[in-house]
């Protein structure tokens, strides 16, 4: 029998009323390479969203279930399978898949791609209680998701709350003492901010703390960085393979683009603008050397203005 040309094939997938898509099977992901138009209509992924990615089905967004792991185990054995189950489109509604996966066999008998037709299945009372029961599991998985989140997150300033960066950065010291690798904290305090507070009310502090802690997140990005605030308002950050003195560097432009805020401040002490000092000290850690001790040593070095600076400051 003469095959069909590949344009005729994909005539054919484009006119087809079922979703039709072919999967890469060669790769580990298993890549969709190939969607149809009705697809498109009864997921709500578009073409160029989908190409490229793993099939959304295959992540378990309705959690895992017994027809999930049998779909994932016949694509590891390069099968066809037939099944019904729950999905979810790109919007999150739930709704009944019916699936077939044909393995597509190279001339030497390889499975190179998975053609797979998809389409709707009418949702029986039972169907639907399951898939209420998937999807109330999904939300409440995402709950206490965000929940965590909002636990380790310190509301004011979006920074880790103290207790968490100290366990994600004792963590990072062990591995430093580990590789002998180089240390370095900083410690910010916010000058005056209680007289800002005073003035401004709580609100307009807390909005104060955010704004200079995205200055801080926002130079400290790498991937070893961390940013921390304690109950005194103190913001700590420690970075990995920097030592003291190129951290101070990066500390020192937050300071000034902390300055160019130009947050009033009338009553403050130090002058009539927000402005933070700071202090850097870094270790390669070794012997009894502590994280603690670290963050002691920079707070120590935290210059504070003087009166002649708030004098001037305030003169200014």
């Amino acid at each position: 029998m003469t095959e069909l040309k590949r344009q005729t094939l994909e005539l054919i997938a484009q006119s087809s009323a079922e979703a039709v898509f072919v999967i890469d099977a060669s790769r580990s992901e298993l890549p969709i390479i190939y969607v149809n138009p009705a697809y498109e209509a009864l997921t709500g992924y578009a073409a160029d969203e989908a190409v490229g990615r793993g099939w959304p089905l295959l992540g378990g967004a309705c959690g895992p279930s017994d027809e999930l792991s049998a779909l994932k185990a016949a694509l590891g054995r390069f099968e066809a399978h037939i099944t019904t189950l729950a999905d979810v489109r790109k919007d999150g509604t739930s709704w009944l898949s019916r699936v077939r996966v044909e393995p597509v066999l190279s001339g030497q008998g390889e499975c190179k791609q998975f053609l797979v037709l998809q389409s709707e299945t009418p949702v029986t009372t039972e169907t639907q209680r399951g898939l209420q029961v998937g999807l109330l599991q999904r939300e409440l998985k995402r709950a206490r998701q965000k929940a965590a989140s909002l636990d380790r997150i310190d509301l004011a300033t979006g920074l880790l709350r103290f207790g968490h960066f100290l366990q994600f950065a004792q963590r990072d010291f062990r591995i430093a003492k580990r590789d002998r690798q180089v240390v370095a904290v900083a410690t910010f305090e916010i000058n005056d901010l209680d007289a800002y507070r005073q003035t401004f009310g709580d609100n307009a502090g807390d909005s104060c703390l955010r704004m200079i802690a995205a200055q801080i997140t926002g130079a400290l990005r790498r991937a070893g960085d961390l940013c921390g605030c304690d109950e005194r308002e103190r913001i700590v950050a420690m970075t990995l393979g920097q030592d003291a003195d190129e951290l101070s560097g990066v500390v020192e432009r937050i300071a000034d683009n902390v300055r160019r805020l130009g947050l009033h401040n009338p009553r403050g002490r130090s002058g009539r603008y927000v402005t933070v000092s700071w202090g850097v000290a870094s270790v390669v850690p070794s012997g009894t050397a502590t994280l603690a001790a670290l963050i002691d040593e920079a707070a120590a070095q935290v210059d504070r203005p003087d009166e002649a600076t708030a004098q001037a400051a305030g003169n200014a």
